[in-house]
């Protein structure tokens, strides 16, 4: 196997995938989204691996979403104290 490759089991299927990144990250990756897939087929019991996919694919995304929009709003709260923070010394300074 050439550098950079990484075999990964995902829904039963073999694929190898090319990443500079480390390899057990990668691994991590597929192993999620193999899970992901398998816990939509247990509920679903779809018959179309694409579609099932495309499912997974929809319901990662709006993790990813939904960790951008707690990530923003945790980064305003800190720019926030920090904006406080800054005004409270700046007074303090000026005493």
């Amino acid at each position: 196997m050439a550098p950079g490759q990484i075999n990964v089991n995902i829904f039963g299927s073999q694929y190898t995938l090319v990443s500079e990144d480390d390899d057990n990250f990668v691994k991590s990756i597929a192993l999620y989204l193999d899970e992901k897939m398998r816990e939509i087929d247990r509920s679903q019991n779809m018959k179309s691996t694409a579609r099932l996919a495309i499912l997974a694919a929809l319901n990662i995304t709006e993790e990813l979403f939904d960790e951008r929009e707690y990530r923003k709003k945790l980064l305003n709260q800190i720019n926030e104290e920090a904006r406080k923070m800054n005004h409270s010394i700046t007074e303090l300074l000026e005493e």
